[in-house]
């Protein structure tokens, strides 16, 4: 096997596993199911990753690791932080169009463990993007820009939490908005994308006398 098809089976291997076990869970998950949905050998999982739970924290990191460095791409590009704020969401919205799995993968993971498999790349997400959202948002109360009486954490949070509840809740707001139980399209997630970092910004920005 050349280095260009050890690079695709591993990918695919991951691809497999991040949809298995973001539907069924890490536990009831067997090499197997993932060795068939990848369409590869399942003695190759073992010979990439060495065990189904070192495969597991490499679809964790993967995913993290990968909105970290879209998310840190938006920021570089923004010149306020307006900008920043409005980037961020929408990077974080092409994120999970690109890995749908990846938000229920991460509630499952907080429901079934706690956190515990994720601990330290959850660590790595808010020295990357967390924290780098909250110093936006106060690097906007400084400023002027925006209002002193909001909690820059809870700001951050409720900025990040409208694009994660979206792709998890899709179904159901495919049947709200008449588009089916698959879901809204992609069309029009971006569009919420879209409205969602304006919503975050608008509700930062300072009221203006009238």
């Amino acid at each position: 096997m050349t280095s260009v098809e050890s690079g695709v089976a591993r990918d695919q291997i991951l691809d497999a596993a991040e949809a298995l076990f973001a539907r069924k869970g890490l536990d009831p998950t067997t090499i197997k199911e993932i060795g068939a949905a990848a369409g590869q050998n399942p003695a190759l999982l073992y010979y990439y990753f060495g065990s189904k739970e070192e495969l597991y924290r490499a679809v964790l990191q993967r995913v993290m690791g990968g909105m970290v460095a879209r998310g840190g791409a938006a920021f570089d590009a923004a010149t306020n932080p307006e900008a920043a704020i409005r980037a961020l969401v929408a990077a974080q919205m092409e994120f999970v169009l690109t890995h749908p799995h990846a938000p229920r993968l991460m509630v499952r993971e907080m429901i079934d463990h706690e956190a515990r498999q994720a601990e330290a790349m959850l660590l790595q997400v808010a020295a990357g993007l967390f924290e780098r959202l909250c110093g936006v948002i106060e690097q906007g109360q400084r400023e002027g820009r925006f209002r002193r009486d909001v909690e820059p954490r809870f700001a951050a949070i409720s900025t990040i939490a409208q694009v994660v509840y979206f792709i998890v809740a899709r179904p159901a707001i495919g049947l709200f908005f008449r588009q089916g139980a698959r879901g809204v399209s992609e069309a029009t997630a971006r569009q919420f994308g879209r409205h969602a970092g304006e919503f975050a910004v608008r509700a930062l920005s300072k009221v203006e006398s009238t």
